[in-house]
């Protein structure tokens, strides 16, 4: 391992995150103040975290894996229909959940619905899928020691999960909050970054039209279409993507927030933020496969260090841009299941040897850290590891979950009746069943609601479609946006282009006047500078523009010369909007 800049850069951001870590964990003393804090954050902090927990270090390796190899299979299904997961619970569910704001975590809400024991299964499904997506996370961590150190990976995996598990034990969602904050920050700038150094070593863009037209990996006919057997596998992964897991992580995001309102409005954000840093992260696997179509996938992202950029110290960069995302993962992940722990399994347990919880909650979180290290030995492709993970909850737990958002409720006997049904179903599929790449995740969530469904009818349960218990919240958003929808239709009822264009004009005739003097010099220019070859491809479109262009700034520069009726007339609004555009 030699000195450089690059991993002076790594190892700082790793110290800084863990003293910041520590630093921000003063004054936590009470569960509650551990789990879900004093519920006083701020939209747009809870917006960064939720982001934060969703854009991880398996969603950059993979979705540049597989926008580069399976193109459009992967990038409408699987990134689309988890976004638009996202965007239903801010929608449909986070308005529907006010009976459960004040819960610790989600298995707490379902002990709440249906008891002890459908407590203890929450608690252990969760904490198993949560060891499996954070294994996940901290095989990439060791992968980018590996990269920026030169040592083995297990060591790096290791070495992550003891620091991220150090501040995440000692300062609870405070800690995890503002750290999550902070690694936001940081891949939200790099990861457009990276995007903006790799299209300019593309010396001809004509490459990236080229590979969007004749690669089959993008032509939607042959993706979508039933004659492909793949095609069964790419609506497995929309749904996966498009219902809400509720996992402890998500449940406690929504738990934060002081009311309905602020979770939703939180959710809502957090999709159109993810779906900006998706679409671009997509991109940099376009413009990888525009540039070398004939990589393996453990090639490209050693690529992007080596081609990212020129300016020194920008590898270690990118490094630690990779490394806050499956930071903030991993940190939201181990403060949440730690509370599955600590809480949850040890008061449906009965387990008394340790008094202090929030003592117990600690250790918690190191438990969960020290088995995902052990998880992360396990061989595989990430998302067989990350779906993997989501068998051992979604199946399980989600299902009755959410059909309690929706107001559907039973009996313990039909919960357990299609909780070991989805299970079952979901193991036996993966293991035996396995088809044209379908796991048994989704196979399992439908086993689970038949189950589920024919248990409450057939074996005559109390319950049904008894409808959410506090519906007050929901009345108020669905009121407020009602009055959001009206006050919109009047505005574009009343909207007149002419008066807009007539308020967005200057009235300064030194204003007009340099701008199309600027617009002048600035046209010459550019037909100058531009190259030759470029200028006889495109001169269908110059011997156009340009004439306008000319004659538009003509028209700016000899404003002050203009009639006052002419000034007064509506149609300079118009004109100055046309020689803007």
């Amino acid at each position: 391992m030699h000195f450089s800049i690059d991993i002076v850069i790594f190892i700082a951001f790793l110290v800084g995150n863990l003293a910041f870590g520590l630093w921000t964990s003063r004054g936590v003393n009470t569960l509650r103040g551990y789990a879900i804090g004093d519920k006083d954050f701020s939209t747009a902090t809870l917006v960064a975290t939720i982001v934060a927990t969703w854009i991880s270090g398996e969603f950059f390796f993979t979705s540049i894996a597989e926008s580069y190899a399976t193109g459009i299979g992967f990038i409408y299904t699987a990134l689309l229909g988890d976004i638009l997961g996202l965007f239903l619970i801010g929608v449909v569910f986070a308005p529907r959940m006010a009976e459960f704001l004040g819960k610790l975590s989600v298995a707490e809400a379902m002990g709440g619905l249906y008891g002890n024991s459908v407590r203890i299964i929450t608690s252990i499904s969760g904490f198993i899928g949560v060891a499996g997506i954070i294994a996940v996370q901290l095989k990439i961590a060791g992968l980018l020691f590996e990269y920026a150190l030169g040592v083995e990976p297990v060591y790096g995996v290791i070495l992550s999960g003891i620091v991220i598990t150090l501040y995440s034990s000692l300062g609870g969602i405070k800690s995890v909050t503002l750290t999550d904050v902070v690694q936001f920050a940081t891949f939200g700038v790099v990861i457009p970054v990276i995007a903006y150094f790799l299209l300019g070593k593309i010396e001809n863009t004509q490459l990236i039209t080229e590979t969007l037209r004749n690669n089959p990996a993008f032509d939607h006919k042959v993706i979508f279409s039933f004659s492909n057997p793949q095609i069964y596998f790419y609506i497995t992964l929309f749904l996966w993507g498009v219902i809400p897991s509720f996992n402890p992580a998500i449940f406690q995001r929504i738990a934060m927030a002081h009311d309905t309102k602020q979770a939703s409005s939180s959710f809502i954000i957090a999709s159109f933020v993810c779906l900006f840093l998706a679409a671009i992260v997509c991109w940099i696997g376009i413009l990888v496969l525009s540039s070398h179509p004939n990589m393996s996938e453990s090639e490209i992202f050693k690529f992007i260090l080596t081609n990212s950029g020129w300016i020194i110290g920008f590898k270690g960069v990118i490094l630690i841009g990779i490394m806050a995302m499956v930071m903030s993962t991993v940190d939201s992940y181990i403060n949440a299941s730690a509370v599955l722990i600590a809480h949850d399994l040890r008061q449906s347990l009965n387990i008394t040897f340790i008094k202090n919880e929030l003592f117990a909650t600690r250790i918690g979180s190191m438990l969960i850290g020290l088995v995902s290290i052990l998880f992360a030995m396990r061989q595989g492709s990430f998302m067989e590891l990350f779906i993997w993970a989501s068998m051992f909850y979604m199946p399980v737990v989600s299902v009755p979950f959410i059909l309690a958002i929706l107001g559907f409720r039973s009996s313990t006997k039909a919960v357990l009746i299609g909780m070991g049904a989805g299970f079952f179903v979901a193991m036996v599929w993966e293991l035996f069943f396995k088809v044209n790449g379908i796991g048994g995740l989704v196979p399992g969530i439908f086993a689970n609601i038949s189950f589920f469904f024919a248990a409450h009818y057939l074996l005559k349960q109390k319950g049904g479609w008894v409808g959410i218990k506090d519906q007050t919240p929901l009345i108020q958003i669905r009121e407020e946006r009602s009055e959001q929808r009206k006050r919109l239709w009047q505005n574009v009822k009343s909207f007149s282009f002419i008066e807009a264009c007539i308020k967005n004009t200057p009235t300064g005739d030194g204003l007009m006047f340099f701008l199309g003097l600027f617009v002048m010099i600035s046209a010459f220019a550019s037909v100058t500078s531009t190259p030759q070859n470029i200028q006889e491809h495109y001169a269908y479109l110059l011997d156009i523009f340009y004439p306008i262009v000319l004659c538009s700034t003509s028209a700016l520069m000899s404003y002050p010369l203009w009639l006052a009726s002419w000034r007064k007339t509506k149609a300079l609004g118009i004109i100055w909007n046309c020689i803007m555009f």
